[in-house]
Order: structure tokens, then sequence, then C-alpha cells
């Protein structure tokens, strides 16, 4: 039936999948929250070290998130063609590939932390932020299998399992939480421990899903084994896609060199923080673009042109007018939204600063729905180089900036000027990419009606 719903009308098909995968998405982010509920309740230490820590977390996950879009794209695009038995391949090799991904990004992060963190000037909260991340490292082969499974189910447009495997792990990571930070006395490690034991709970539900054969795809002995086809497929999508997160993770990274400069540790989590609801609220554009992907891969399998476009249009059109909603609602209620993660005592004396980031941050909601459905859409015509490239540009010219903000180079606060080119740069991306990847589109279907 999911198959049947995928290949079928694409606003439908986009329907079907959208509210299971917000669901799914809004609850893990919820989790997000309480995480950082949690561990703002240790102090403001721990709150730096959360925000200080994220891009460290953001560049071990890189691969999963690529290997699972990949699987995504490359499994309907199969499906589309009618091609079963390649679909189960590419799922099969995207688990082997995620492993020996896991195991490399162990190693490396493990060996590069200490410099990284120095590098960062955040050298006082070392111990804190090796406290957060060793569980991550040592877990990480559950950690980025369960964003593989994910993106296999999606791919065959089981979103409803997907959602599962997503739910489950967000809810177990809640439950973790205060028994492992608190209950046991683990403090932050409990934290990062509590999210890889979740991890290890969702891919082995996923997982015994295709052992039991409850899936369209298979995973058995006949498809688990390396094919090297299969792999060049899958990295055809998934190898940019990984790049393009390792580039954001690395900016991120460094970017915090740049507001440390501007204004000590604490503006990292002034910077930080807000974002936890640009994200949440920007949820409904993340489940439409991870909607759009398999319908618009699909279509392209089959070669039907006019419903890869529909897709795209009616994806584009949801997509900002939720967006455009949010970004009024977030401006609103911005203070009463920021008490929430500003609770603890020591946390009280930056509520003024948090609340006008926030009320700056959520002029890029609309800006990132964009960039995802454009994403997307050069995603499931096997143009993923394209944004990984625009992730690039996009990246440096972010650097110069926050680079001449922090050295008082432009007539403006540091910090403040680092928000604001945050912003122009997020309206610069939306807008660049979309006018690329509607070009592209059309490039393909003049081709198309010339070989006709």
């Amino acid at each position: 039936m999911d198959l049947e719903v995928l290949l079928g009308d694409p606003r439908k098909a986009v329907n079907s999948m959208f509210l299971p995968l917000f669901l799914a998405f809004a609850v893990v982010e919820v989790n997000q929250f309480v995480d950082v509920y949690w561990i703002s309740g240790l102090g403001k230490t721990y709150a730096e070290t959360i925000s200080t820590s994220a891009p460290f977390y953001i560049l071990m996950m890189c691969a999963g998130t690529g290997v699972g879009i990949g699987a995504t794209s490359t499994i309907a695009f199969r499906l589309g063609r009618g091609d079963l038995a390649k679909a189960s391949s590419i799922a099969s090799n995207a688990l082997i590939l995620g492993l020996a991904l896991a195991a490399a990004s162990s190693i490396t992060l493990a060996a590069l932390l200490p410099t990284a963190i120095g590098l960062m000037g955040a050298s006082d909260i070392e111990e804190e932020c090796w406290g957060y991340m060793l569980p991550f490292i040592l877990m990480s082969p559950a950690l980025l299998s369960q964003a593989i499974v994910a993106g296999c189910l999606r791919g065959e447009g089981a979103a409803r399992k997907s959602t599962m495997v997503q739910i489950s792990a967000a809810l177990s990571n809640m439950v973790l939480d205060p028994l492992l930070i608190y209950g046991l006395g683990m403090g932050i490690s409990g934290a990062g421990l509590a999210t890889g034991l979740a991890a290890l709970l969702a891919a082995s539900i996923g997982l015994g899903w295709y052992v039991r054969g409850k899936t369209a795809v298979r995973i058995d002995s006949s498809s688990f084994r390396p094919d090297a086809g299969s792999i060049r497929e899958l990295l055809g999508v998934g190898a940019p896609k990984t790049v393009q997160e390792f580039i954001t993770g690395t900016i991120a990274l460094l970017q915090r060199i740049f507001i440390i400069i501007a204004g000590g540790t604490s503006a990292v989590m002034v910077y930080n923080y807000p974002f936890k609801y640009t994200t949440l609220f920007g949820l409904p554009g993340k489940a439409i673009e991870n909607s759009m992907l398999p319908v618009a891969s699909a279509a392209f399998g089959k070669g039907d042109l006019d419903k890869m476009a529909r897709s795209f249009r009616y994806s584009l059109g949801l997509s900002l007018g939720i967006s455009l909603a949010s970004l009024a609602t977030v401006y609103a209620l911005a203070e009463p939204l920021m008490s929430f993660l500003a609770y603890e005592e020591t946390m009280r004396g930056v509520m003024p600063e948090l609340v006008s980031t926030l009320r700056l941050t959520v002029f890029v909601i609309p800006c990132i729905a964009m960039k995802g459905i454009a994403s997307s859409l050069l995603q499931s015509m096997k143009k993923a180089k394209v944004p990984m490239f625009f992730e690039m540009f996009s990246g440096t010219v972010r650097l110069t900036l926050y680079y001449m903000c922090a050295y008082g180079m432009l007539p403006v606060d540091p910090f403040q000027g680092i928000l604001y080119s945050m912003v122009a740069v997020h309206f610069m991306n939306a807008i660049c990419l979309m006018t690329i990847a509607v070009a592209e589109m059309r490039l393909i279907r003049r081709r198309s009606e010339t070989i006709m």
C-alpha cells in the first residue's frame, strides 16, 4: 500500500508522508528541548557545553544523514523503475556503508576533539565537552544506523514505519535523560548515553521489520553483502549530501571561534539556544522536503517529469505558507518561549539577549524551508553535488562576514553583526539555490522534449 501511494498522485503521496514525518520530527525536536531543559538545570556552564559541542555531534552524524538521504532517493528511484532487487541491494549496502563510516568518524573525532576545543577557545569547558561527547563516540554505529534505517523506510514510502523508528528513539531518550543525568548522578555524560541507548533501541525496531519481511524492500542474506554498483549509485546522492553535512558542521564549528571572540563562550549559548525554536517551528518545512524527495525521485525514475514538477510546486507552496505563519507566531511569543529554557538562576541574566536574538533568527525559517525544497528537487534529479558546492560557497561567505564582525571591521556591534550576517546569508541561500534548482528542472525537461 505504501508503494502504491508513493507511485500515485504526487499531492496525495506528499500528504500521506507529511503528517507521519512531521509527527516524528516534532517528537524528536521536543526531545531536544527536553534534553536542553535537563542540562540547563545543571547550570550555565553545562548549557554552554552543549552549545559548544553541537558541531561535533553534527560532524559525527553527517555520514548517517548523507547515506540516509542517499538511500531515500535511490531506493525510490529504483522502485519507480520497478527494480525491487536493486532497491534491496541499495538498502543493505547503505547499512554496510554506515557501519564503516561510524567506525571512521568515531576514531577521527576521538583523535581531534581536544585540538578542536582548543582552537575554538573553549578549553575552560574541555572536560565537560568530553563527558558529553564520549557516549556518542562509543555508540556511533547505533546513531548512524538509526538515521539510515529511517531513510531506507522513507525510500519505499513507509513513512509510518520511519516515524515509529524516530519516535521510539525520542520517547526512550526522554525517559532515560532524567534517570541517567540526575537519578544515577551521571550529569552531562548521562545525556549523551541516553541518546546513544535510545538510538540503539530505535535501530533495532527498524531492522526487525526488515528481518521479518514486513517491508517491500528486503534486507536478508541474499542482499546483505557489499556490491560495488549499489554503493556507487547510493553515493551518487549520499556522498555529496554527506560532504554537504560535513561542510555545515565544519562551518558551525569554525563560526563558534568568531562568536567566542565577539562575546565569549556565553555568546555561543545566546546564539545557539534561540535556534532551538527556529528549528522546532521549521519542522513542517523539513517534513515537506523529506516527503517530496521520494515522490519526486520515483517520478524521475519513471521518467514522469510532469509529476516531479507537480510534487515540487505543491511542496514549495505548502512549505512557504506554513513557514511564514510560524515566523509570525515565534516573533510574537519570543519572551515566554525563551523563559522555558532560561529558568535556572544563572540563566536569567541573559534572558533579554536570548529574546532579541530569537526575534531576529525567526526570519530564517522561510529561508530554510525554501533551501530544503530546492535541495530535495536537485537530489531527486541526481544533482546532489549542486547543493554541496553551494553550501561550500555560502559557508565561506558566512565565515568571512563573521570574521569581519568579530574583529570590528564593520561599523556594528561584533555579536549583533554576526546575527545580521547570519540572516542575510540565509536569504541569499534561499533565493540562489531555488533559482538554480528551477533552472536545472527546466533544462532537464527541455532535453527530454528534444529527445522525444
